[in-house]
């Protein structure tokens, strides 16, 4: 066991900064450009665009989290910072954070062992379909055209 794991573990989270827009709901309130917005690891300062939270979740500061039984949770808080010329100051953080489950009595869940990708997909085949690859083919799956969906294809295919 290492020193971290004897101790209580610092907050683990991943957080993304959100600007007042000045609208109301139903509108959007809290915008950040996601040509520029990065998510800031709160233990290595790292910054991490939306296409590399994988990348964090992998990297070893947060693996011994997920090791020693944490689990991902999102939340978010509301603050007030001084206005601007661009806006009222008003801030809003999006958090991906790493939470140790809750304990009922008698139960201690078990750290789960770390697997690949491959691994994880390995041996199941739900569909006839073909499996992605890796998780950008999956990525890649997830870009197709929802309209593209053909119901009398759907007809064929079932029989």
């Amino acid at each position: 066991m290492t020193q971290m794991q004897t101790q209580r573990l610092p907050f683990c989270g991943l957080s993304l900064k959100l600007y007042s827009t000045g609208n109301k709901a139903p509108k959007m309130e809290y915008q950040a450009s996601s040509t520029k917005a990065q998510f800031q690891c709160s233990i290595t300062k790292k910054l991490y665009g939306i296409n590399e939270i994988s990348n964090w979740l992998n990297s070893p500061e947060v693996q011994e989290y997920v090791q020693s039984g944490h689990v991902l949770k999102w939340g978010s808080k509301t603050q007030q910072n001084e206005p601007t010329k661009y806006g009222d100051g008003m801030e809003q953080t999006v958090t991906c954070y790493m939470v140790k489950p809750f304990n009922k009595a008698g139960y201690t869940p078990q750290p789960q062992p770390q697997q690949n990708y491959q691994q994880a997909k390995q041996g199941i085949q739900l569909t006839d379909d073909k499996l992605p690859e890796s998780p950008s083919d999956e990525i890649d799956w997830a870009k197709e055209n929802a309209t593209d969906f053909n119901p009398e294809m759907y007809e064929q295919e079932l029989g």
